[in-house]
């Protein structure tokens, strides 16, 4: 029998409680060797929370926490394998850079000469040698950040947990440290859960996305699945540049359902059959609209404003049914819709997306 394998990281039934309030409900998770996770959600949807499970910052109430295949869910955190990485870095302002960088080795009472050896491989690596006898106080916030990093990494962890780490540096450097600790990322295998509600961080960076709403998953898998396939009305709202539409469930023929809503009747691809007269949504990507010519679905709409990008135009559009409709077009394309104009917007039936029946039990394994 072939051996499957291990696991860094695999989260069973977590939940996790404040009193009356459930910051985690019966959340499970896998995470491969090596892969890049990303837990993408608003605030307060349970993520920090999650992880901090994780690190062993907080006792579940109920679950399982297995690291490398071992059962970590009432271990301190450094007996788990794991190093974490905050936003604000949480460096030590009395230590010079070299010190710190060093210090989870001093915790370990690794020999004077195998740290300071460390401790040259490391801050070469992470290209912050000059920085060695200098104080955090002195330093640029990318510095700060690659010094965090370069602390965290050299014990060599079977997985870093990073919560928003990168959400106070400005927008240009925040693209750079990205490319960065990708690179990083792959280069040394260590595992990354990586916590942010920015969804260009999650899906730049991760090979697994999960999306979390009111303390639980509500659907993970590869970024282009969360992007492209959206399982819920929430995913489609939540994730940029999906339209998103409700209504009831007319019937169903030839693997297509036909949802009537307020703007009228559409069809939707449907892979398995529904009840009739229930309740209904999909969802169409704002590329995948355009100008109605041959497309067989089709609705009046009325500019609101338009959005230039550079490499997209966005046209935001206001629904019959008062919704907002967001359209996109290749940049370098000459714009055809200005605001105050109205316009007949289609799509193709095929490239639509009909979420869960809502009635069903959640089903969440990966996309």
């Amino acid at each position: 029998m072939e051996r499957l394998p291990q696991l860094d990281l695999e989260i069973r039934g977590l939940r996790k409680r404040y009193g009356g309030f459930t910051a985690v409900d019966d959340v499970s998770l896998q995470v491969g060797q090596g892969q890049f996770v990303c837990l993408l959600g608003p605030s307060g949807c349970g993520k920090t929370t999650t992880l901090r499970c994780v690190a062993g910052l907080e006792d579940p109430d109920d679950g399982d926490i297995l690291i490398g295949g071992r059962e970590v869910t009432r271990d301190p955190p450094w007996q788990r394998d794991i190093a974490m990485m905050f936003q604000d870095f949480a460096l030590f302002p009395h230590m010079t850079i070299a010190r710190q960088v060093g210090f989870g080795l001093e915790m370990q009472k690794q020999p004077k000469a195998v740290i300071a050896q460390r401790v040259r491989e490391v801050l070469a690596a992470f290209e912050i040698t000059a920085l060695a006898d200098r104080k955090p106080a002195s330093l640029s916030g990318g510095q700060r950040q690659r010094v965090a990093l370069a602390r965290a990494m050299i014990t060599e962890p079977r997985i870093l947990l990073l919560d928003e780490p990168i959400g106070a540096l400005d927008y240009a450097l925040r693209e750079t440290v990205m490319i960065e600790l990708k690179q990083l990322q792959r280069r040394t295998g260590i595992s990354f859960i990586w916590v942010t509600h920015d969804q260009n961080e999650a899906f730049s960076l991760g090979d697994l996305v999960v999306v979390m709403n009111h303390a639980r998953i509500e659907q993970q898998g590869p970024p282009e699945a969360i992007l492209q396939r959206p399982r819920t009305p929430f995913v489609a709202g939540f994730v940029q540049g999906n339209n998103v539409f409700h209504g009831t469930l007319a019937g169903q023929r030839d693997g297509m359902a036909r949802i009537e809503t307020k703007l009228g009747a559409f069809l939707v691809p449907a892979p398995a059959p529904r009840a009739t007269g229930a309740p209904a949504s999909f969802s169409i990507r704002a590329e995948r609209m355009g100008q109605a010519r041959a497309q067989d679905s089709r609705i009046e709409a009325r500019c609101v404003t338009v959005e230039y990008f550079g490499s997209i135009r966005r046209y935001i559009l206001e629904r019959g049914d008062g919704e907002v409709l967001k359209l996109d077009q290749f940049g370098a394309e000459p714009g055809w819709l200005q605001a105050g104009e109205t316009a007949t917007i289609g799509w193709d039936s095929a490239d639509a997306v009909l979420h869960d029946d809502p009635a069903a039990a959640r089903v969440l394994q990966p996309a």
